[in-house]
């Protein structure tokens, strides 16, 4: 097996979990440890006891080889994003660098215990099909492959593409390319014939996604309407477009537009996005829309009334969105997205 479709194989078993038991990913990570990176039962050290003070708690999982640790690996519930000081408290317990925490997504520690204050690098892997930063996980971190170096070496290159990415994506601007266009034709032209074409044109820098929202919300709105009398039976199993893809159903096809728009701009704060997507969107029924992950009340996550797969905004705040759409409100949120230029509509 492939280390992308051994990764492939760890997120399809983290989305089975997104609602299970602590127990329950407990067992499933020691089995993935065993079967995909081929650790041996005795290096795979279950609630492995770690003195603290006067009390002892239990690591979830110590990884060994050859008698020495390797890394400790904390679990939580998928849906939350919690344990990264205990997972600490561990690694200083126990003068470890490396860890491992599993909750919303993955995160690979490189961990430096002799400071007095939690000094450390992160990175962060979403569990998403094919993601390479998953793959390149899988690979390290296999028995047969365990290098300290080259994981701490991962981290920080991961860590430096991510932030030149940003910071590329900020510099990229129309006075950028406009300046560029400038230096390029005043090598052959004379400046003052080169300013005078340029004023002439109207230079902009545009992402795919926000052209691809824009073409599609000048398509026409098709006529069928979609509202409680088209619903019939038990279960309404009515599939959606979001500017013509394919999305499935009702609270997928929210949580893809909800995403469209957070990666079509870029720095969108919560207060911004939940007044382009107000709850009055959720209504009538549930009548909330977006929240903060921690603002989310356990009856809340117990009742999937939210979606488990938190989105990331810039400035690091994790959302989720509402899953409880039935026809009244999902025709109201169809007709309260057009106005941001988004076009879903029913497949008929």
């Amino acid at each position: 097996m492939s280390y992308t479709s051994s990764w492939n194989k760890i997120v399809a078993q983290y989305n089975k979990n997104l609602s299970a038991k602590e127990e329950i990913i407990q067992t499933s990570w020691e089995l993935l440890f065993s079967t995909i990176f081929d650790y041996s039962d005795f290096e795979i050290v279950s609630q492995f006891s770690v003195k603290m003070g006067v009390e002892t708690k239990r690591a979830d999982i110590l990884i060994k080889k050859d008698n020495t640790d390797l890394f400790v690996v904390e679990l939580k519930r998928h849906t939350l994003h919690e344990g990264q000081e205990q997972l600490f408290s561990y690694l200083n317990q126990l003068k470890m660098d490396l860890g491992i925490l599993v909750c919303d997504n993955l995160y690979i520690y490189d961990y430096d215990f002799t400071q007095k204050e939690n000094s450390y690098s992160v990175l962060e892997i979403p569990f998403e099909q094919d993601n390479s930063n998953g793959t390149k996980f899988v690979e390290l971190f296999s028995k047969e492959n365990f290098d300290k170096l080259k994981i701490k070496d991962f981290i920080k290159e991961s860590n430096s593409k991510k932030e030149s990415e940003k910071n590329i994506r900020n510099e990229l601007s129309a006075a950028l390319i406009t300046n560029l266009l400038k230096n390029h034709f005043s090598e052959k032209y004379p400046k003052i014939d080169v300013d005078k074409i340029l004023d002439e044109y109207d230079i902009s820098v545009t992402k795919k996604s926000e052209m691809q929202t824009t073409i599609s919300s000048a398509s026409p709105v098709s006529n069928y309407v979609y509202s409680a009398t088209s619903y019939s039976g038990n279960k309404d199993s009515t599939q959606f477009m979001v500017n013509g893809n394919p999305t499935v159903g009702k609270g997928k096809t929210v949580y893809a537009t909800v995403k469209l728009y957070v990666d079509s701009h870029n720095g969108i704060s919560l207060v911004e996005l939940q007044n382009a997507f107000p709850d009055s969107l959720g209504k009538p029924g549930f009548g909330k829309m977006i929240r903060r992950v921690e603002d989310v009340t356990r009856n809340e996550w117990s009742g999937s009334r939210f979606s488990k797969h938190p989105i990331l905004l810039a400035d690091g705040t994790k959302i989720t969105v509402s899953t409880q759409w039935n026809p009244d409100n999902m025709h109201n949120f169809i007709e309260g997205v057009q106005r941001l230029g988004i076009h879903v509509e029913p497949i008929q």
